[in-house]
């Protein structure tokens, strides 16, 4: 290891010989250049460094235009990603009379949202697959293969034929791509958080609220083009073939996304890794022995986050149409003007996780969506409900656990895992508590007769998490190597 004095000589000598050696000038430049980098990516890898616990980043609430156009086109894809992934859910009632016909509507409805959940289950999977190669051999490569993927699975899907068209194999078909479509979000959105993590480190929680910003006008944007079709199709058309052409459309914006995508640069913080010769060889391995309670506490969090969004903005249309009897075509119109409304508050949740204690942040959401979700479904069952009312609530609630929520996830690994950290955390939170969460509530209003279901789903969920803030959380700064303990 070169000190600090060694490395001023090492200086002084390469100013002296690019001033007074006539040859070789711009070989020494580059190589300055390099140094420069080098020291300003990674001391440690320069050489010009002693391994000392660094200064957490400066946190801030503005950032670069450059940082921004980056984190807008980043959350593009997230944006199409999820899109893709919830038109399934938006269309569950259609896909059920076409691809699980069954004499009882809520039978055949359980049918198709056990498959949705069969989804969630696959993206632990895709997960653990591109977290490998992404901690691996980059955070840029890997994620832009999961949009392609999700663009293809999604394309297909609107093209298959139904039940009585080929039988048996129809739901066979859709049940399959629907596991690849889960498996290639399970490296979507953990991938975007990474990699806007370590691009803007002191405004991590800004660059990611950006992204949770634009996912919700993605749900915004799958729920509009419901609404127009369902306005502008009579339901035997929609029936017949209307439901199809939401995938059509997520399919061909998810190529057009992929090709945004390809012009991305890699991650600083992995190039940094990546000369230090420092890539887990086994991510999960090092995950699972190393950095259990980091895994532990992202689960407990991203589980809340995963029941609340879920229950709130996915399982939310069928549950209005299905149960209490609205219009679908309200229903969408409404979601889509309330989520585009109160996706902003997204952003602003970023920035508060960037500046407040994050066991805090838990906690207070934990209590929030325990102590509202029973007055709510009881509003929303009730003769005087109004649709209006009953979106803006479900769109604050998202807004507010998709902002705050998944920011806390980043000081949970270092640098080598990250990526395989985050990905675990998040889409395990989400198949197990997320995915589980149509059908459990649907299962619980159907044999309790009782539409609060969805309440005593949402208060369980919050109490589990609540056990994370009597663990003591890992505090990994954005630099490799650097793990220190939270109190």
């Amino acid at each position: 290891m070169i000190d600090a004095d060694s490395s001023i000589s090492h200086m002084k000598g390469a100013l002296f010989i690019l001033f007074y050696s006539p040859v070789k000038t711009g070989t020494i430049l580059k190589r300055c250049c390099k140094l420069k980098s080098a020291y300003f990516t990674n001391p440690l890898a320069a050489g010009l460094m002693t391994q000392t616990t660094p200064k957490p980043f400066r946190r801030c609430i503005t950032a670069s235009y450059s940082q921004y156009k980056l984190a807008t086109s980043v959350s593009l894809g997230g944006m199409l990603e999820i899109y893709d992934f919830l038109i399934y859910g938006l269309m569950a009632s259609y896909i059920a009379e076409n691809f699980f016909p069954a004499e009882d509507h809520i039978t055949s409805l359980l049918n198709t949202l056990a498959t949705f959940a069969m989804g969630y289950l696959t993206r632990p999977l895709g997960g653990i697959v591109f977290g490998h190669f992404g901690d691996r051999y980059g955070r840029k490569k890997t994620f832009t293969f999961s949009i392609f993927l999700m663009a293809v699975t999604t394309a297909l899907m609107g093209c298959l034929p139904g039940w009585h068209s080929i039988g048996a194999a129809a739901p066979v078909m859709m049940i399959l791509l629907r596991l690849l479509q889960g498996f290639s979000l399970g490296g979507e959105i953990p991938g975007a958080i990474t990699y806007l993590s370590e691009t803007a480190p002191e405004r991590r929680g800004l660059v990611i609220g950006i992204l949770f910003l634009v996912i919700m006008i993605g749900v915004s944007f799958g729920t509009f083009v419901n609404g127009m079709l369902e306005m502008h199709l009579p339901a035997e058309d929609m029936k017949e073939w209307g439901w199809r052409v939401p995938f059509w459309v997520g399919g061909s914006l998810g190529v057009i996304s992929y090709h945004i995508r390809k012009h991305f640069s890699e991650s600083g913080f992995f190039d940094a890794l990546d000369q230090t010769r420092a890539q887990a060889s086994i991510p999960i391995v090092l995950l699972f022995t190393q950095h259990t309670r980091g895994v532990i506490c992202g689960l407990m969090t991203i589980g809340l986050c995963g029941a609340t969004v879920t229950t709130y903005s996915v399982y939310m249309p069928g549950f209005l149409s299905s149960l209490l009897g609205f219009p679908r075509e309200a229903i969408a119109w409404n979601t889509a003007l309330a989520f585009l409304m109160l996706s902003p508050l997204c952003l602003i949740c970023g920035i508060l996780s960037d500046l407040i204690n994050h066991k805090l942040i838990l906690g207070i959401m934990a209590v929030v969506i325990a102590t509202t979700a029973w007055p709510a479904f009881q509003y929303f069952a009730s003769p005087d409900a109004e649709l209006n009312k009953i979106m803006l609530i479900c769109g604050l609630l998202v807004a507010s656990a998709s902002g705050t929520l998944p920011p806390l996830l980043i000081s949970f690994f270092p640098t080598e895992i990250r990526y395989t950290g985050i990905a675990t955390c998040y889409n395990t939170g989400f198949a197990i508590f997320g995915g589980i969460a149509p059908f459990t509530s649907t299962l619980l209003a159907k044999y309790s007769d009782n539409t609060s279901g969805p309440a005593m789903y949402l208060t369980l969920m919050a109490v589990i998490s609540l056990i994370a803030l009597f663990i003591p959380w890992p505090n990994v700064m954005l630099t490799t190597n650097q793990y220190d303990e939270a109190s």
